[in-house]
């Protein structure tokens, strides 16, 4: 019987494409085999390129750039089966979240686009692919985003205890449940501390926040990034690097008539993502645990941060019993689940729906 469902997800901080298999049967999961695949240096510039400079990007460039995203999406997939050793008899489909170029949800035509095309991932890899998650939500009056919580729920709830889970991929998100489900994205996660590193240093990420330590805290630039509107916002709320990038940083120092050093900008920027997550814990003081997922949660020096600024016992989701690495990836297992067997879900707490959504389009490899 098949029971296996696949996982793909690429994050707004285009550090890699994680792949986890979860064996789903009468609602027990279970976490087969998870692995990361690098991009292809090109493909990750120019993504990062189009979802900073959208402006001067055209539908046949995205449509071109999605499907060169599909086929290394393919390629990763069948890489994937077979180290895994797996059957594709076995697997049911496959949950292609799509790599985010924009998110536009509060636009008068609101939209959210993620690019790499599940038709030629579906006739490619032979296997069935649910994408395209997010317009049925922002159909039905949503946002579009997070979508985690709801596997978040599944997956870590049950307890009698009032949990949260918080993902710090480019963009930070929390969810809380053991009451009403609720989530949303709390604001820049990993995404302002890695583009300040692009940008100074040519390299992707602040590993462990060694930089940002061996700063110092600007306390007029952090005040300058906590008048952030975004942040004081209440739910339901998402939001994306099309909007929280390198030039969202530049037009704060620009406002400077003084040099701050590399250095202390990088401090100050791991400073003010940890006061964001820590707000948003403070902000619900009914939650009894809290557990950190995500590529921030491999900075131990942004971890150290949240733990100080928000008093709070914090740890990661591997003491839940799923590694904080490839928690997202398991939740679109899970998406593809729900829609390959017709199921609905709420979103109204999380996204600001109408209600009972059915979330991503089905793609037939026939």
């Amino acid at each position: 019987m098949k029971n296996i469902f696949i996982g793909v997800m690429t994050g707004t901080s285009v550090d890699a494409i994680d792949i986890a298999a979860l064996s789903i049967d009468h609602q027990s999961y279970e976490l087969l085999n998870a692995k990361s695949y690098i991009f292809p240096e090109n493909l990750k510039n120019k993504i990062l390129e189009y979802s900073r400079n959208q402006e001067s990007i055209d539908d046949n460039k995205i449509c071109s750039l999605g499907d060169e995203l599909a086929h290394v999406y393919a390629k990763s997939i069948e890489a994937f089966i077979d180290e895994s050793y797996l059957k594709k008899e076995t697997i049911n489909a496959v949950g292609l979240h799509g790599q985010t170029i924009s998110h536009n949800p509060d636009d008068q035509n609101p939209s959210s686009v993620q690019i790499g095309n599940g038709e030629i991932v579906a006739k490619t890899t032979g296997l069935i692919v649910v994408n395209d998650f997010r317009r049925a939500d922002i159909n039905a009056g949503g946002q579009g985003a997070p979508l985690a919580p709801l596997f978040h729920d599944r997956f870590f709830g049950e307890t009698n205890k009032i949990r949260a889970v918080i993902n710090i991929g480019g963009i930070a998100n929390i969810s809380i449940f053991g009451k009403e489900l609720t989530g949303y994205d709390i604001g820049p996660g990993n995404v302002l501390m890695d583009s300040w590193c692009r940008e100074i240093k040519s390299c992707d990420f602040d590993e462990n926040g060694r930089w940002a330590e061996k700063g110092n805290l600007n306390q007029m630039l952090l005040d300058k990034l906590m008048e952030e509107e975004f942040i004081h916002k209440n739910p339901p709320k998402s939001s994306g690097t099309d909007y929280f990038n390198i030039k969202w940083i530049n037009e704060k120092l620009e406002q400077f008539d003084f040099r701050i050093s590399d250095t202390d900008i990088q401090r100050t920027l791991a400073e003010y993502t940890a006061n964001i997550i820590a707000e948003a814990i403070k902000s619900h003081s009914d939650i009894d645990q809290i557990a950190i997922c995500g590529g921030g949660a491999e900075n131990n020096f942004l971890m150290k941060l949240i733990r100080e600024k928000s008093s709070s016992e914090i740890v990661k989701t591997d003491c839940w019993g799923m590694s904080h690495e490839w928690v997202e990836a398991a939740g679109f297992a899970y998406l593809a689940y729900l829609r390959v067997n017709d199921k609905a879900v709420d979103t109204s707490t999380i996204t600001g729906s109408d209600g009972m959504v059915k979330l991503g389009d089905i793609q037939k490899p026939d």
